[in-house]
């Protein structure tokens, strides 16, 4: 970034010299980008005080989320790759709502349209920018050779424009600027745009002059990010140069979380006995109606005699957990995602080091400054009786209401499942449906790869943990043909699926087929189901 710095202030003076005087952004014409500035990146004027900030000249930041596999680094900027499909989107945590200044670079080559347009997402309840959300957003797009920034409040999937500027005509065929939006501690929304390389930034007002909207329906975020919407054959116009997120006013700062008491953090899985090439994992829940950011949380290992370890802080920097939200602290998401495909990715919190966590007897316990949220001490009969090698199977907790070491409220997750469930709901939580037992989603299925029930569904319903499995497929002959489950733990509710293949990997003729599933529990419990269907093919 230095050398960057070092660059575009070497040059400016050059630029000054050979460009005439730029009228403020009142809607007059201003001179085109000309080729020396393309060569400059757009940087921010300091990064004092800055809680998030990537420039892009390494490598993407991990603290990214989103369509990862969409963008790439070309010369120190962050671009669209071939394969992205628009609309594309990347988003960070962060808790800053009021009080607070976002600000990146941005530059697109070719005009600025009504379906070619950029998003800075401000304040978003969720991480996935595509999906229904609460908060707030700036949208710069155009038509007829102008841009126009616009900023809007969402609520679902509905839109409200809260402040919109005047068309501004474009810089030739392009549009480059530094741009800032900004929220006081009260709640005044303002937009500024540093374009065409002025050095400095100008309030944009709407229509009739006025500069700033206040608006505080939301108060609280957990996600910021930027978004591009963009014509198939546009997709290497645009780039973003840095982004950064810092306190408008940072002595007055307002965006403090609200105090933690014991229970608002629960532990809610645990992995201390990874697979020999896995990593150990520990799931936080909020429990809590508060927004809490994870860098006042620090957690410890408790070894086999009761004895607590040393802290190690979650996180050095915001991380914010909305109420009802997991997150997963672990050393390596690469690889827990590798052992656990269906673990929720973007709730993954990398920490350069766990405690040393005891494979079979020990603890750990969460702390806000010198407060104990919450702790627990795991055995070795927690894990179920019929489970002989427990490496790779987490603990789960069974009731957020019921005190975490109260006998029976952790117990091994479901294998069926996988495993673990990290980021998501448990295996192992309680079923409250109106029927239990194991049921067909379809009575026919047609594993041809048309998009259209290529597999067998079974959902089941079970009224407590701890039921082992068989299932094994039939023919109409009585001949076994797939042994699809042996001696598997399952959780209180989920599916298996079957993809009509035989033990030997062979596609079996259409038919009828019965799948005779056997249940039991270590309490001696046993049932058995049988339930018919037919395995088609298109006509």
């Amino acid at each position: 970034m230095k050398s960057y710095l070092f660059l575009f202030f070497g040059w400016l003076p050059m630029l000054l010299a050979i460009q005439p005087p730029v009228k403020p952004l009142s809607g007059n014409p201003v001179k085109p980008s000309t080729p020396a500035q393309e060569k400059f990146k757009l940087m921010p004027d300091d990064t004092l005080g800055v809680l998030f900030f990537d420039d892009f000249s390494e490598k993407l930041s991990s603290q990214w989320a989103g369509d990862l596999a969409s963008f790439t680094l070309v010369d120190q900027r962050l671009t669209l790759t071939t394969q992205a499909a628009p609309p594309v989107f990347l988003s960070t945590a962060t808790n800053r709502m009021l009080n607070t200044c976002w600000e990146a670079g941005i530059q697109v080559q070719g005009a600025l349209t009504a379906t070619n347009y950029v998003r800075l997402y401000l304040a978003s309840t969720t991480h996935s920018l595509h999906d229904p959300q609460q908060g707030y957003h700036l949208q710069i797009d155009g038509k007829q050779q102008t841009h126009i920034y616009s900023l809007w409040r969402q609520n679902g999937r509905t839109r409200s424009l809260i402040l919109q500027s005047r068309p501004f005509p474009n810089q030739g065929n392009a549009f480059r600027a530094r741009v800032r939006v900004t929220c006081s501690p009260t709640g005044n929304w303002q937009i500024l745009a540093d374009e065409n390389d002025r050095g400095k930034f100008e309030v944009v007002t709407d229509p009739n002059g006025i500069p700033t909207v206040k608006d505080i329906t939301y108060t609280a975020a957990a996600y910021a990010g930027y978004a591009i919407n963009f014509s198939p054959a546009r997709w290497a116009d645009f780039q973003l140069d840095y982004f950064l997120i810092k306190p408008l006013d940072p002595t007055s700062d307002g965006a403090t979380t609200q105090t933690i008491q014991p229970g608002d953090i629960l532990i809610n899985e645990i992995l201390s006995n990874p697979k020999p090439d896995g990593v150990d994992f520990v799931e936080l829940y909020n429990y809590s109606d508060k927004t809490i950011d994870l860098q006042q949380l620090h957690i410890a290992s408790v070894n086999s005699k009761g004895l607590v370890g040393s802290r190690r802080k979650v996180s050095e920097r915001s991380v914010p957990m909305p109420p009802n939200d997991y997150k997963v602290l672990t050393t390596d998401p690469t690889l827990l995602q590798r052992h656990y495909p269906n673990g929720a990715a973007s709730t993954f919190v990398e920490m350069p080091a766990l405690p040393n966590f005891n494979n079979e007897t020990g603890g750990v316990v969460i702390y806000s400054n010198n407060l104990t949220l919450d702790s627990l001490f795991y055995t070795p009969e927690m894990q179920a009786p019929f489970i002989v090698t427990p490496k790779g199977i987490s603990l789960e907790r069974q009731y957020f209401s019921t005190p975490t070491n109260q006998p029976g409220n952790f117990r091994s997750a479901a294998t069926v499942g996988g495993g673990a469930t990290p980021g998501y709901p448990n295996s192992q939580s309680k079923s409250a449906a109106e029927q239990y037992g194991f049921f067909l989603n379809s009575k026919t299925f047609s594993p041809d790869n048309d998009g259209f029930e290529d597999e067998l569904e079974i959902t089941y319903f079970l009224p407590d943990p701890g039921f082992m499995v068989n299932i094994e497929i039939y023919d109409t002959g009585g001949q076994l043909v797939k042994k699809l489950q042996r001696n598997q733990s399952l959780g209180t509710q989920g599916y298996i699926t079957w993809d009509g293949l035989s033990d030997s990997g062979q596609h079996l003729p259409i038919g009828i087929y019965i799948a005779a599933i056997e249940i039991y529990h270590p309490q001696g419990e046993t049932k058995m189901y049988r339930l018919s269907f037919v395995l088609a093919a298109k006509l």
